[in-house]
């Protein structure tokens, strides 16, 4: 990464061609060096940036996490289209003000003295999903119950209105002798059955790809749940699930194998926020610990089917203790609200 200082009133951070989870220390560092002032400009360059993953967004929305401490204003310039449509399908294009690349040529040039030259627009990256816009559930499985997806945006954990959580399931599958992409296809073609019988997932024909929904049925304390989620992202280690508006968080789970230090790790990360204050008060009291289950039963699962007995290990932490309270009015979204009033007419099997 390059670091371009522009007197007292902006810093520009130029990234490298690859922004991933590998990016956040770095960056975060290379923002430590500015020296930004409180309330100022930080502007991200991302002219160079050829891969943005799934873990990359993550990157970004704990940058926002910092700014927003900081009051420093966040700018996106050099987005290529393709990108500019996962920050649509993510949020970001609400906290980041996004320029065009015409614009963002002339801005820099101003910055920084000198007129780089424009590249070629890139093509699209098919790992994420290009649905803009309203979802749209174009087949459901007949025994499903479609609610609460279609005609919805999608909700990063941007638009949520709890406080914000980072949290990490691992276990390790070494003991098996399977490769990452082998565990990665084996959670995608399974995926239903490695839910818990209260939970009930809904895959689409064409399985776990970008830009498939994936309705939701599930029975909570509270009552039927009836939701989905967007496949945000997919390749052959990892996948992401971006929550639609009125879905208990607002944010996305993302479901990755690799391997690290000489270990074979499935991993689950969710960064999300509580949707609106029913929400919030529910997961205070019993659905952050009901949402560990689930997810902790889906890694045992999946590790019993792939013959190994190895236990989940949880990391926790809040990112951002604040409520949005401008978000407030989620609450009119509610999928558990509107399934319920549903389910007094349609009664909703166990079997």
């Amino acid at each position: 990464m390059k670091l371009v200082k522009v007197g007292s009133g902006a810093v520009v951070i130029v990234l490298d061609q690859e922004v991933t989870s590998k990016s956040e220390r770095e960056l975060f560092d290379t923002l430590e060096q500015s020296g930004v002032a409180r309330g100022k400009a930080l502007i991200l360059d991302f002219t160079g940036v050829e891969t943005l993953d799934n873990t990359g967004i993550n990157v970004l929305v704990k940058l926002y996490v910092r700014a927003q401490k900081t009051q420093n204003q966040l700018y996106a310039i050099g987005l290529s289209s393709p990108y500019r449509n996962v920050f649509s399908l993510a949020g970001l294009d609400k906290i980041f003000h996004i320029n065009t690349r015409a614009s963002a040529m002339f801005k820099m040039a101003s910055l920084t003295g000198s007129r780089e030259v424009p590249r070629s627009e890139s093509q699209a990256d098919s790992r994420w999903s290009t649905t803009v816009g309203m979802l749209k559930v174009s087949a459901a499985p007949g025994q499903a119950i479609n609610l609460n997806v279609n005609g919805r945006k999608t909700a990063g954990p941007l638009q949520g209105f709890g406080q914000l959580w980072e949290k990490t399931y691992r276990i390790d599958l070494s003991d098996t002798g399977l490769t990452p992409a082998q565990i990665i296809g084996t959670v995608k073609s399974k995926f239903p059955e490695f839910q818990p019988p209260e939970n009930r997932f809904y895959p689409t024909d064409r399985g776990i790809a970008p830009g498939e929904i994936v309705l939701i049925n599930a029975l909570t304390p509270g009552g039927l749940v009836a939701t989905g989620v967007l496949v945000l992202y997919a390749d052959e280690h990892t996948f992401t699930f971006i929550t639609p508006q009125g879905h208990p968080e607002a944010g996305w789970v993302t479901f990755k194998s690799f391997e690290e230090g000489g270990l074979t790790i499935l991993q689950i990360q969710g960064l999300a926020r509580a949707s609106d204050p029913i929400y919030e008060l529910a997961f205070r009291f019993a659905g952050s610990q009901i949402q560990e289950k689930i997810w902790t039963h889906v890694l045992e699962s999946a590790a019993k089917y792939a013959g190994s007995t190895a236990q989940v290990q949880i990391d926790k932490r809040c990112l951002d203790t604040s409520l949005q309270w401008s978000r407030f009015f989620n609450v009119f979204q509610n999928a558990q609200i509107l399934s319920m009033l549903h389910s007094l007419t349609h009664p909703f099997s166990k079997k």
